[in-house]
């Protein structure tokens, strides 16, 4: 969602989310809002809009997903495989993959 939430989704999720009228539901929580203009285009999905609840930008984001023309499905499956191939002490396959890459964390 991060790739494009700022450019294709995000206005269509706040317009959503105001005609969804769900009560009870403020998701912002107590902590100060992070200034729109410092938040990365990666985050915005998290950082932008708190008050609307992840699970409900999710939904928004697989249904244009499912809408989308092969092109933008390509490269959304090209950018999140390219993610799993990054090695992670919580994805690498054996107990030496994770000591390697605990101490290159080290380093």
């Amino acid at each position: 969602m991060s790739l494009f939430y700022d450019t294709r989704i995000r206005e269509i999720v706040v317009e959503r989310w105001a005609d969804a009228r769900i009560p009870n539901m403020d998701f912002s929580g107590s902590s100060a809002a992070i200034p729109e203009s410092q938040v990365d285009s990666e985050d915005s999905s998290l950082f932008k809009d708190t008050k609307i609840p992840l699970c409900f930008k999710n939904l928004v984001a697989q249904e244009l997903y499912d809408a989308e023309e092969e092109e933008i499905k390509v490269e959304v499956r090209s950018k999140r495989e390219a993610g799993a191939l990054i090695k992670t002490v919580y994805n690498a396959g054996s107990e030496e993959e994770r000591l390697e890459i605990v101490r290159e964390y080290r380093k």
